[in-house]
């Protein structure tokens, strides 16, 4: 190979890594400028995971902690909790596991079931061993994190 072909795959290298450092900074710029505890508002959950034209079925509202209360999400088909920015409510607590517990409309009924977390799921201060149904006024215990279906 000539010598222009091979500065040429160099500098190509060489933008190519640029970019890929650039893409890593801005990756994690993006996950700084998120609130810490609640990752993304309901709309940009939904909107983020396609789910824009599920019709709003049931909500929780979310009593403890303190910082945390009164924010409200809707539920449409599904609503996954924990600590992992793909999770529809993102909760920032050592407690919470990265998938911890899913809310899901099956039957006509919301069901709440833990994802086999660490530090389990309590519905009305019972811990979940199988999924159960929910009703207006249920509390879930999550981590630290308390939030009443309705």
């Amino acid at each position: 190979m000539s010598d222009a072909v091979l500065t040429l795959l160099k500098l190509g290298l060489l933008l190519a890594l640029y970019v890929f450092f650039a893409w890593v900074l801005w990756s994690a710029v993006n996950q700084l400028r998120r609130s810490p505890a609640v990752a993304a508002a309901p709309t940009a959950a939904a909107s983020r995971f396609g789910s824009t034209t599920t019709a709003v079925r049931g909500q929780v509202t979310i009593l403890e902690p303190p910082q945390l209360a009164g924010a409200v999400m809707t539920i449409g088909d599904e609503l996954t909790i924990g600590r992992a920015a793909a999770c529809t409510l993102t909760l920032d607590d050592t407690y919470v596991s990265q998938q911890h517990a899913n809310i899901v409309w099956r039957d006509r009924q919301f069901f709440a079931e833990d994802m086999g977390s660490t530090n389990g799921t309590y519905v009305n201060r019972e811990r979940l061993v199988s999924p159960v149904v929910l009703r207006p006024g249920d509390r879930l215990q999550i981590g630290s994190t308390v939030l009443e279906f309705s």
